[in-house]
């Protein structure tokens, strides 16, 4: 299942995050596609376990691309990406990770007391409830609003976080597998093996701390080209100051 943008070729492929946020990149894929004025595929994923994403994947990739596509994978998607790469890497040119999560353990605990930061008042106190497990029905019910505020600089008023189908299911099945993988080395093991060049663009009010991935690709003598935004949060795409600059770099790159 996929939404295509634009016409044919499609040489850029969209990986949405979540894992379960379905729809998430819609609006990015259309602006990007009226920018460059090329073929954007977003590629929606609908399967319960990374090795079958992997290949659902593949399947979208061989019946709509002609030619090896850049790879945009935001927050869970940038790892989808490189993980679909490592197994196929004749079927990815470039890998562009976007708000990508850290790569080490270390790093995680980090996440939180960013996201903290951000917050005040109740809605400091109603995380903080969720970060030790007693958060009531009424608090998990704020916790998307709230996310909304933690992981963004300055979202313009027009500007949401579209998500056709949040697959909480998905979300479980899918994370509770992907944080193995970076606790057991076999994530930054991909890294290493991917052949695609590799760029990551991240916000520096993004919660996930940029040092988390430049570290470990450093680290691990993995080559990659940055781009640090300022002002900017976890979705450079809906970021008032960022945004422009954002779609800028993805047209240099792709």
């Amino acid at each position: 299942m996929v939404e295509l943008h634009g016409k044919a070729p499609y040489k850029t492929v969209l990986i949405h995050g979540g894992p379960g946020a379905v729809g998430s990149l819609k609006t990015c894929s259309e602006e990007l596609s009226r920018l460059t004025e090329k073929g954007i595929v977003e590629a929606l994923q609908s399967q319960y376990s990374i090795a079958e994403l992997i290949e659902e994947l593949y399947l979208q990739i061989i019946e709509y691309c002609q030619e090896k596509p850049t790879l945009i994978g935001h927050s869970w998607g940038a790892w989808l990406a490189v993980l679909f790469a490592e197994k196929y890497p004749k079927l990815c040119k470039n890998i562009i990770l976007v708000g990508c999560p850290p790569l080490a353990d270390k790093y995680v605990k980090e996440i939180s007391l960013r996201r903290l930061r951000n917050l005040s008042g109740e809605e400091s106190k109603i995380f903080q409830r969720m970060i030790d497990n007693v958060a009531t029905d009424e608090d998990i019910k704020k916790i998307p609003s709230i996310l909304e505020k933690s992981d963004n600089y300055y979202l313009e008023s027009s500007e949401k976080l579209i998500v056709d189908k949040a697959d909480n299911e998905m979300y479980n099945s899918i994370w509770n597998e992907a944080a193995k993988l970076r606790t057991n080395g076999e994530l930054l093991t991909a890294f290493k093996n991917i052949q695609s060049k590799l760029f990551l663009i991240q916000g520096v009010c993004d919660p996930h701390p940029i040092e988390g991935v430049i570290k470990p690709l450093e680290e691990n003598g993995i080559p990659y080209k940055t781009y640090i935004l300022e002002k900017c949060g976890h979705n450079p795409f809906m970021e008032k100051y960022a945004k422009e600059k954002f779609y800028d770099i993805l047209q240099v790159i792709i």
